[in-house]
């Protein structure tokens, strides 16, 4: 009987939907029954921007997936109507794109076009999510769409939107009771060698698995009463008064 490659697709695969992709997944499927996503989570985050999301359905059912990612290759910011856009990895430079920091008509319009020009195909035995854009979108964001007079003053200088771009990633199927382990292929607007482009997402996916492979700080078990009264008391950051002022005024801002 042969033994299925570990990793998928194979490169004649590959090297088809490089032709009608921009950007092209590659994956190794595993088992990992001792593995649990915090677990993992602590091993391949190397200090600098990565996340772990829960998928859950209607509050209380826990979802199929849990999604982890580490080291983004890309950032988008803006501030007003001011994006940057600039490389998290990569040594500096952008798959098919120079890094840019000007004014914008609008910034979700530029969000947009971004995720599209990285956009992946789609491989059965993935989810719709393996890899792309992962942040927020500030309150204020709602000023991209709707005019509103009299913004607030910046007092913290967050920006308005902030997108790191994942292109590797750590996917848990609860479900099937497996790990995937998924790189990307960026084909874009420069024409790396296939061959060389391909073994690359395998050198990187081989690499987080020999993360989740090497031991890992041990997680202590701790009593926990999910039932009890709160022990940590609420401090509010505005006094009753200014409270009950802001409140009068939000019929001026509807």
């Amino acid at each position: 009987m042969p033994v299925p490659p570990r990793h998928r697709p194979g490169f004649d695969e590959f090297r088809r939907l490089a032709e009608i992709a921009p950007c092209v997944p590659v994956y190794r499927q595993l088992t990992a029954d001792s593995l649990t996503p915090v677990s993992a989570f602590q091993k391949i985050a190397r200090g600098g921007p990565a996340f772990l999301f829960e998928s859950v359905i209607g509050g209380e059912k826990v979802g199929r997936y849990s999604f982890l990612g580490t080291e983004p290759y890309l950032r988008f910011e803006a501030r007003r109507h001011r994006i940057t856009v600039s490389a998290e990895r990569l040594g500096g430079s952008l798959p098919g794109r120079p890094a840019e920091d000007h004014e914008v008509e609008d910034p979700l319009e530029a969000l947009r076009e971004l995720i599209d020009r990285y956009r992946a195909v789609h491989l059965p035995g993935l989810p719709r999510f393996c890899g792309g854009a992962v942040g927020y979108a500030a309150y204020d964001a709602v000023r991209y769409v709707e005019h509103l007079p009299d913004a607030p003053p910046d007092d913290r200088g967050l920006p308005d939107l902030a997108f790191n771009f994942y292109d590797r990633m750590v996917l848990f199927d609860h479900i099937r009771k497996t790990v995937l382990v998924v790189a990307h292929v960026f084909y874009c607007d420069r024409r790396p060698d296939l061959r060389d482009a391909y073994e690359s997402a395998l050198a990187g996916i081989d690499e987080l698995v020999a993360r989740l492979s090497a031991p890992g700080p041990d997680l202590p078990l701790a009593d926990i009463d999910t039932t009890g009264p709160l022990t940590l008391q609420p401090r509010s950051n505005f006094h009753r008064d200014e409270y009950e002022a802001i409140v009068r005024r939000y019929p001026e801002f509807i």
